[in-house]
């Protein structure tokens, strides 16, 4: 059995989309595979070998039957690993039944430090080949929203909404006429999600106002046709967020020369931003290695849009 999941942008709504703000979010055309296959293996072992650019990342073997770590590369990412196994196997344990012995490879096809989707991808992943809700194995093991798991099962934008504590999807068109001009540039360092959502956590409250002016603007993001209001949407956007998490936002912090707008793409201070740019690409680049980032996708290189 093989199963393949997209990493995944949040174009808009990061934090508040926990709160019930409609999110605009994309898969992209990088994304992890697993591979199910009978093992060889002494029975009642499940060996998982993960790779990233089809090079070794780390292993473990588990007991198939509690699913208790036998030996392991990395404890940190084993133990994260067994929650997540464990979970699926109390959602649906008849996969796992009358099984003798399992080898597991997975690979992902980007760098895991740039926040594509590691986590996400795995849990989609996993959730197929166990047969059961996605959405219940991500809740049962992470606090954040979900948008990536939903990301992952994609094929096109969507706008992500979480109502009376169940996800809303829905397909939306996200292919700007001024696509040329937007790129995606890797920060140079991966952001925690989770850590970023417990600091966060106490600024989200009562923010009825800030979340109806967040859903509107998610969908503006999806129907102008100009680059200009585009632009002027990703700055409301970003100062009201930066209202609320009484942060600078990163082009204020980092980018105040840029000639163009920057978007936080989840949580804020690391991953990517999304940038706008008029000039030339190799001008782009010039500027970005001034501030040491060499890691940048145009809109069609990255965005997954079927």
């Amino acid at each position: 059995m093989s199963f393949y999941s997209n990493g995944k942008f949040l174009i808009s709504g990061e934090y508040l989309v926990l709160k019930g703000a409609r999110a605009l979010a994309v898969p992209l055309k990088f994304g992890q595979t697993l591979n199910v296959a009978q093992s060889k293996e002494p029975d009642g072992q499940l060996r998982w070998i993960a790779l990233v650019y089809d090079e070794f990342w780390f292993e473990v073997i588990f007991d198939l039957e509690c699913l208790e770590i036998i030996e392991t590369s990395d404890l940190v990412k084993a133990e994260y690993l067994k929650a997540i196994l464990k979970q699926a196997h109390l959602l649906n344990p008849k996969i796992l039944r009358n099984t003798k012995g399992l080898i597991i490879e997975t690979n992902a096809n980007f760098d895991i430090n740039w926040g594509l989707g590691s986590s996400s991808t795995l849990i989609a992943n996993v959730a197929n080949w166990f047969e059961v809700n996605p959405f219940d194995l991500h809740f049962n093991t992470s606090s954040g929203s979900g948008y990536d798991v939903a990301c992952a099962n994609a094929d096109s934008p969507i706008f992500y909404k979480i109502k009376n504590q169940h996800p809303e999807i829905e397909k939306v068109n996200f292919n700007p006429d001024f696509k040329q001009n937007l790129y995606f540039v890797y920060l140079g360092k991966k952001q925690q999600s989770h850590q970023s959502i417990r600091n966060f956590s106490g600024k989200l409250e009562d923010r009825d106002t800030e979340i109806q002016l967040i859903s509107e603007i998610s969908a503006e993001f999806t129907s102008t046709h100009d680059l200009e209001e585009f632009e002027f949407f990703i700055d409301e956007h970003e100062k009201i967020m930066s209202g609320i998490l009484e942060t600078p936002s990163i082009k204020q912090s980092t980018y105040a020369d840029f000639q163009g707008s920057v978007k936080s793409l989840g949580a804020w201070g690391g991953d990517f931003v999304m940038m706008t740019w008029r000039g030339e690409y190799e001008k782009l680049k010039e500027y970005l290695r001034t501030k040491k980032l060499d890691v940048v996708f145009r809109f069609d290189e990255i965005v997954l849009s079927r």
